[in-house]
């Protein structure tokens, strides 16, 4: 926090206090005229910094639009799609393969093991449920001893014994509402596949199983092109690079389920549309700074850089064959007030080949639009990019200039406390010299009142 100037306010006694007052006034608005001048440049930085800040994270978001074509040229801008969406369901295609995958047999689709108590059990709370107090819980490959106290040998109890171990299951307890024995304890692994998932009371004496094992789990079995698949999980993101899916149902012996992967024109239209906000929304920010009515950032080497980056995009040509040679083929268009806008028609209209030409034209990994997002990242970059380096020279500057207030400010308190204690003599001085006019003046009226009566009474004589 910065030194601030406090105005003191003069109190005098003599008829010139008020003149006084004018004068440390004035004294102190002009001593203040520097301190005025720097807080109106800090306060300017901190506005460009604002706006430094604005345009970054527009350009950043152009970068990012300019970076996700690029991935698309490289990948393929493929898609996939499944044959039979309720046992096979497509999530993400990032694979730069175009090829069609044969899924069939799928025997089982990946559960969580789940079983219950054996044996019901009269209350949650009172009935016994361990012979000895000490169980042996089974999860997978690992074992967990459970020692329940006297106080704690009942069904809720052991519940909350299980959920305390960090096994990777779920212990809860089921009311059925029948019978005399109507609680059961159920646990469930938290992770789909098949496992193993016992409960043994007295492991180390005579050995009791007190769950059910009727369902370990399962995994998602099926092939693959012909290739046996065994995953515990339903969610296949590893077999196939780039292509995640989702096996949702089983299928009969001669079932099969097709995923078709082709380009898909949609997947660049988006991203195309994107580009045009962007653009627009950088070029709205660098034309509000250049020009006649120029902003804060005119002439900044930030706003010229940003610019050229633009015109870069706009005259990007990429490096593939065939008759897509600029954005304008695929259907972006820029006006003469350099408004861009994109039509789709132009996009959907080509044919094949053409759409091949536009995957090209978008570029291969470290080259075409991929090159020039990293030269867009230059600029961008958190740590060095020029955007934060300007940032960190208008932080420098604002600190110098906080420093330069607290100085000059400090200075303008210490001469107006020992200018106003120089008028605060004067005045005194002035006031006692007041009181002595008033004294003399009052003995010379007093003497004019003595020899006006004697001169009255020699006039009578």
């Amino acid at each position: 926090m910065g030194t601030s100037l406090t105005p003191l306010t003069f109190t005098g006694v003599s008829q010139f206090s008020n003149d006084f007052q004018t004068i440390l006034s004035r004294a102190v608005s002009i001593a203040s005229l520097p301190v005025q001048s720097l807080q109106n440049q800090q306060a300017d930085i901190l506005q460009k910094k604002q706006l430094t800040t604005d345009l970054g994270v527009a350009f950043r978001s152009l970068t990012d639009s300019v970076t996700a074509l690029a991935n698309l040229g490289a990948n393929g801008a493929l898609s996939a799609v499944s044959s039979d969406p309720s046992k096979v369901s497509v999530i993400s295609t990032t694979t730069a393969t175009g090829s069609n995958y044969d899924i069939s047999d799928i025997t089982s689709i990946a559960k969580a093991a789940a079983e219950c108590s054996l044996s019901g059990y009269t209350s949650p709370d009172a009935t016994a449920v361990s012979s000895t107090g000490t169980l042996e819980l089974i999860a997978g490959t690992q074992k967990y001893e459970i020692a329940l106290g006297s106080n704690n040998n009942t069904l809720a109890g052991l519940r909350d014994a299980i959920n305390q171990l960090g096994a990777g299951v779920t212990a809860s307890i089921l009311a059925t509402g029948t019978g005399d024995q109507p609680y059961y304890l159920s646990v469930t692994a938290d992770q789909t596949g098949a496992t193993t998932l016992r409960l043994v009371d007295d492991p180390n004496g005579s050995p009791k199983e007190l769950l059910t094992s009727q369902n370990q789990g399962s995994d998602a079995a099926f092939l693959l092109n012909g290739v046996a698949v065994d995953q515990p999980s339903n969610l296949i993101q590893s077999v196939v690079p780039g292509l995640s899916f989702e096996i949702l149902g089983t299928t009969s012996s001669d079932q099969t389920v097709t995923l078709s992967m082709s380009p898909d024109r949609s997947k660049i239209a988006a991203a195309l549309q994107d580009l045009v906000t962007q653009y627009n929304n950088v070029a709205g920010k660098v034309n509000a700074q250049i020009g006649p009515n120029a902003g804060l950032l005119s002439g900044s080497s930030l706003v010229r850089d940003v610019q050229n980056s633009l015109r870069q995009l706009t005259q990007y040509h990429g490096s593939g064959s065939g008759d897509i040679q600029s954005f304008a083929d695929l259907g972006i268009e820029l006006s003469d007030s350099g408004q861009m806008s994109f039509n789709a028609d132009k996009l959907n209209a080509l044919s094949d080949s053409d759409l091949s030409a536009a995957i090209s034209f978008l570029g291969t990994p470290g080259n075409g639009l991929s090159a020039l997002a990293s030269s867009f990242n230059q600029i961008t970059d958190p740590v060095s990019g020029e955007i934060k380096l300007q940032q960190d020279e208008y932080d420098t500057t604002d600190q110098q200039i906080t420093s330069q207030v607290n100085v000059l400010t400090e200075r303008i308190n210490n001469m107006q406390a020992s200018l106003s204690s120089k008028l605060q003599a004067a005045d005194a001085q002035l006031a006692q010299l007041e009181s002595q006019q008033t004294m003399l003046q009052a003995s010379i009226q007093s003497l004019n009142y003595t020899l006006y009566g004697q001169q009255q009474q020699n006039t009578q004589q």
